[in-house]
């Protein structure tokens, strides 16, 4: 699990240091703080090998680019800046890890790596816009180096480790989630699995909360599409029709139980919920992640979303594990304030603002 996180030049992150992570964080904070930039941060540093790494960070505010710097990687700078490397760290599993990407104008087209650079002194000359955005890794002795270029086909990358036969380090699995997410594939695929582990009550019993009338989930194929169905007084229902608290709701649980030991980062958490639901919510975000060994970090605006999250956490015996931080932003100055999970509970039974 992350313990400590700490960005240098990131979106609108100067700088930002985020020093005591725990098992279930929640981050609050005013329009434009950083919030999300610091989800969209822990996964391009936990997906950084994937050749599509700074596409999928754009996808998740519904961004469309085009294979350049200005629309690719520029965006993951501060101001926009690339002169200024860009620097994430973390604490993983009490081990620290680094990533950073930096600029390298000595561009060399992707498809023409093997080729002398004097025989493309023109044609580097008239390209200006482009160049290789370099990278480095490393944790514990391990260490990664690597490159990402583009030509007009595409964004290309190559990277060397120090381990026998260029092997890869793996770092914990993590997925994002936010309103316009959701993974259908994912789902007919976790709950297969779980009909066949026979654990596919307990995520029946949790949609109860939401539809006190379903009584089975069940995948259905039909002339070639298949799709999830809840048995609603003896009806089969498609659970798309079901709204999207009991969509989100199953989405969220699914991939805690079903992907164990992982991390699961979470925008906008309470979007879709009818207030009088986000108490079952936490309740059920915390037992499963107890079960799964998971760490899961969320964003919301809502008060009543931090005070739900108290009292969810609370039944579900994992306050211990359980913080928010209140991310500020004035400037180029970021700050994160710590509240443990007793001193939220304490703010909350106070009336005490928090956000």
């Amino acid at each position: 699990m992350i313990s400590r996180i700490s960005f240098e030049n990131f979106r609108g992150i100067k700088h930002l240091e985020i020093p005591d992570v725990s098992q279930i964080t929640l981050l609050t904070g005013r329009n434009n703080a950083g919030k999300s930039s610091i989800l969209e941060g822990i996964f391009l540093f936990m997906d950084h090998t994937a050749v599509d790494s700074f596409g999928k960070i754009s996808a998740f505010r519904g961004l469309q680019y085009t294979p350049n710097p200005a629309s690719l990687w520029e965006p993951a700078f501060f101001g926009l800046d690339t002169s200024n490397p860009l620097q994430i760290e973390m604490d993983i599993d009490g081990v620290k890890s680094s990533l950073s990407y930096e600029r390298d104008d000595s561009y060399i087209p992707a498809d023409k790596q093997g080729t002398a650079q004097n025989a493309y002194i023109q044609f580097t000359a008239s390209t200006r816009t482009t160049y290789t955005l370099k990278f480095h890794y490393q944790q514990d002795g391990y260490k990664e180096n690597g490159s990402f270029s583009i030509n007009e086909t595409g964004v290309f990358r190559n990277f060397a480790t120090n381990l026998m036969n260029n092997q890869i380090r793996f770092l914990p699995n993590t997925r994002f989630i936010n309103s316009g997410i959701h993974d259908d594939i994912a789902v007919l695929n976790w709950i297969g699995k779980m009909e066949l582990q026979g654990e596919k009550q307990q995520v029946i019993d949790v949609l109860k909360c939401i539809e006190p009338e379903i009584t089975d989930i069940i995948t259905i194929s039909n002339q070639g599409q298949t799709q999830v169905y809840a048995k609603v007084m003896n009806r089969l229902l498609p659970v798309k029709l079901a709204g999207d608290g009991l969509n989100r709701l199953l989405y969220i649980l699914l991939a805690i139980l079903e992907e164990p030991n992982s991390i699961l980062l979470i925008d906008e958490i309470d979007a879709g919920f009818h207030y009088s639901m986000l108490k079952t919510l936490w309740k059920v975000i915390a037992a499963a992640a107890k079960k799964s060994n998971c760490q899961v970090i969320a964003t919301t605006h809502s008060y009543e979303c931090i005070d739900q999250a108290v009292a969810g956490i609370d039944e579900a015996d994992m306050l211990e594990g359980f913080c928010l931080y209140r991310i500020n932003h004035s400037g180029e100055k970021n700050t994160a304030v710590r509240y443990s999970g007793d001193l939220v509970k304490e703010a909350v039974a106070s009336f005490m603002e928090v956000r």
